[in-house]
């Protein structure tokens, strides 16, 4: 289950309907998705985590695919033993935007979305097993692992190429190349 906590305040929203209300008024995207249809144990031989993934949240894809006009679909894991770990995360905890959504589904594992909120405000989204978040393009945001560094998500493309993130200072400016 989700947790979203105000920056400035520490004030918590704990309430699945709670959160995803508040987090619309931001134009964010939450929904829950059933984690129970996810069995690693029960991955059929000879098919990949990430077939296998995907296979299991195929009709949800699908429906937020349509829906929203995602065109491509695929895993990431991170782990402590994911090599250059460090450096991956670098490219993320720092203050950007993307030029379209950035769409994560929490197969396992904990992260932190820090969304700057239309308010100015930034809220910590930490997201769980079964939360799908949608941060619409050109929201600044970024993201961090939580303590036990792991996290298992299925990402959603509007551009099959991918995102480039765009980093920005809090007030919306871009960061002065070096």
């Amino acid at each position: 289950m989700p947790i979203v906590t105000k920056q400035s305040t520490g004030e918590r929203l704990t309430d699945i309907a709670a959160i995803a209300s508040a987090l619309a008024t931001h134009g964010v995207v939450y929904e829950r998705w059933d984690i129970g249809k996810y069995d690693p144990a029960a991955r059929p031989e000879g098919t990949t985590e990430q077939e296998y993934v995907l296979a299991s949240f195929a009709k949800e894809v699908a429906t937020i695919s349509q829906a929203r006009g995602y065109k491509a679909a695929d895993v990431i894991a991170l782990h402590p033993e994911t090599p250059n770990l460090d450096v991956l995360l670098a490219k993320f905890d720092k203050e950007h935007t993307h030029s379209e959504d950035e769409v994560r589904f929490v197969v396992s594992g904990r992260g932190v979305f820090a969304v700057r909120g239309v308010d100015g405000e930034m809220y910590d989204v930490e997201v769980h097993p079964g939360d799908l978040l949608a941060v619409p393009e050109g929201t600044q945001h970024w993201f961090t692992l939580c303590d036990d560094r792991h996290i298992q998500c299925i990402r959603l493309f509007t551009d099959p190429g991918g995102w480039v993130a765009s980093y920005v200072n809090p007030d919306g400016s871009p960061v002065a190349a070096n």
